[in-house]
């Protein structure tokens, strides 16, 4: 991985940006909705980092550029069509979750045959589960702690704006990228949910372990908590001298575990990924998060 072409880039993208230009990696062009949105924000970025973005009209020239990645930050509606797009003009993909968003109108089968088509393409695809970070971190905290596996917590409020059971397409892909880093399980099974307009409760069991979710949107206040057998962490935050410093915090241990910038930390691993790239690997990843997430979304 070189060079870049980015597809909807608002304000996560310009995060990936940041963090791909600090890793030399060059980002070349950019294609937001709009050709007069796309550049202003070329013009600000390239203020900002010192680059030489251009901004493409259409996509048949954004796609004339010589770049050999393509990162989709656009909205989550779109996320099929632009990876398709990027795949028929041979390039690697970054995409975010949802990597195909759920609606009541397309089945879950049809939906899963979307994704597998993906994967005949030979181009790479990278799917950023950013809170896999969470998982592995939790994991150290508790590494002397032999877990039962009986039952797993998870709250999850953000401040977007989705509604109904768009929160949970929105919100479960991140629920198993730690459940799935957490426990490994054969089945998901006995599902029961209620949605209101702003909030989701899912209870279900993975094999023999109770799982009982909160998921929330447009809230104030932000929160992830989440643990094994009683054993929650929550992620705190803290501002010291203009930087924010995050960490996991265990009540029961008394006892935190500093975090790095968890999207920082997603861009290296996608560059180690793309230097040694398994795509059998990735392939059963990303169909058995979007399966768990179809299984939950479509109960």
């Amino acid at each position: 991985m070189k060079n870049l072409g980015i597809i909807g880039l608002g304000r996560l993208g310009e995060f990936y940006l940041r963090d791909f230009v600090n890793l030399k990696i060059n980002p070349i062009i950019l294609k937001n909705s709009t050709y007069k949105t796309s550049l202003k924000k070329a013009q600000d970025l390239n203020k900002k980092y010192n680059l030489k973005v251009k901004a493409a009209r259409t996509f048949k020239r954004f796609f004339k550029d010589k770049f050999d990645t393509v990162l989709i930050c656009s909205l989550s509606i779109f996320h099929y069509n632009h990876i398709k797009k990027t795949l028929d003009n041979n390039r690697d993909v970054i995409i975010e979750k949802p990597i195909i968003s759920l609606n009541r109108k397309v089945s879950k089968k049809r939906n899963l045959k979307k994704l597998n088509d993906l994967f005949n393409y030979n181009n790479k695809i990278y799917y950023n589960l950013i809170n896999e970070y969470y998982a592995k971190k939790y994991l150290k905290l508790f590494k002397n702690k032999k877990f039962s596996l009986k039952k797993f917590d998870f709250f999850y409020h953000t401040t977007g704006h989705h509604v109904y059971d768009q929160i949970i397409d929105d919100l479960v892909p991140h629920l198993f990228s730690i459940l799935d880093n957490l426990i490994k399980y054969k089945s998901i099974h006995s599902i029961k949910k209620k949605i209101n307009k702003n909030n989701c409760k899912i209870k279900f069991y993975v094999d023999n372990c109770f799982c009982s979710i909160e998921l929330k949107q447009n809230c104030k206040k932000k929160l992830l908590k989440f643990g094994l057998d009683g054993y929650l962490v929550e992620r705190k935050m803290i501002e010291k001298k203009n930087k924010v410093f995050t960490y996991l915090f265990s009540n029961k241990l008394n006892k935190k575990i500093d975090i790095k910038n968890p999207l920082t930390e997603s861009v290296k691993e996608i560059l180690k990924k793309s230097r040694v790239y398994n795509k059998k690997l990735e392939k059963q990843k990303i169909i058995k998060n979007f399966k768990n997430c179809c299984e939950i979304f479509y109960a």
